[in-house]
């Protein structure tokens, strides 16, 4: 029996909702990168599935993630539905949501609490039939931000789960390596990123000391089967060198970015 290993992504966020598609891939595959998240890219901008897959390059869509915006009405779930269908025709796991918008005034209210909770069921539901999973992620500026909301959340959904994301996490004053223990059974994958002085940047030059070897180590102790996605939101330097940055952190610690054989056959 294989020994377990994390599986690791590279989200497509810092090229934007409109890169070069072949350029993107092309520099992710150059870092190393096995696997993919799609970030919020637009279906006729990506193409057939056959134009996408020939720019992937072998490259894994592990990933597809897109937001939410309340209240969330029809044409918002129909979207999400087209984009969990391409998802799923290259195998992708997961389709992770966020959102929607937070007065900073005050809290979300009950109702936009549930609208939100209503709109990531329908879509966990429909994702299930598609042999997918769904994940929020609880995002500061966004409905859901701290443990508590996600409390609420979980509590109004049963197939909804979760991305966490170890950068919000950190900057709503809780604990990254905390929160995937105690939301381990309704996690379906996870976002790390770093954040120093105002601004997300590669892994291990944050300033808000998250423990990511600790937090990767509490992964692999829990044989977390989800994928853990380096989403690097914005960079001081080019996407291709932030890829390869946090490529090289991961490698520094031991890790290895290959796809297992079992998510790339």
């Amino acid at each position: 029996m294989a020994a377990f290993a994390l599986k690791f992504a590279y989200s497509t966020i810092n090229w934007g909702t409109k890169p070069n598609l072949a350029e993107m891939f092309g520099e992710i595959r150059e870092a190393g990168w096995g696997a993919v998240e799609l970030f919020d890219h637009s279906l006729d901008w990506l193409g057939t599935a056959d134009h996408l897959r020939g720019l992937l390059g072998g490259l894994h869509v592990a990933t597809f993630f897109g937001g939410l915006e309340l209240p969330v009405d029809q044409n918002q779930l129909t979207v999400h539905k087209r984009r969990i269908d391409y998802a799923a025709g290259f195998g992708a796991d997961v389709y992770g949501l966020v959102g929607g918008g937070r007065l900073r005034w005050r809290s979300p209210s009950e109702a936009e609490y549930k609208g939100l909770a209503d709109a990531c069921e329908e879509l966990s539901v429909y994702a299930a039939t598609r042999n997918m999973r769904t994940g929020y992620h609880p995002h500061t500026g966004c409905t859901i931000e701290t443990g508590d909301e996600i409390d609420i959340l979980l509590g109004h959904t049963s197939k909804t789960e979760l991305c966490l994301d170890a950068s919000h996490i950190a900057l709503v004053d809780e604990d990254p390596i905390a929160q995937v223990r105690r939301y381990a059974q309704r996690t379906s994958y996870v976002h790390v990123k770093d954040w120093a002085k105002g601004k997300f940047v590669e892994l291990g030059q944050g300033t808000l000391g998250i423990d990511f070897p600790g937090f990767f180590a509490a992964l692999h102790e829990m044989q977390f089967p989800g994928w853990v996605v380096v989403e690097n939101s914005r960079s001081d330097v080019s996407p291709a060198e932030s890829a390869r940055i946090n490529a090289d952190y991961l490698r520094g610690l031991g890790y290895s970015l290959a796809v297992p054989a079992q998510e790339g056959a």
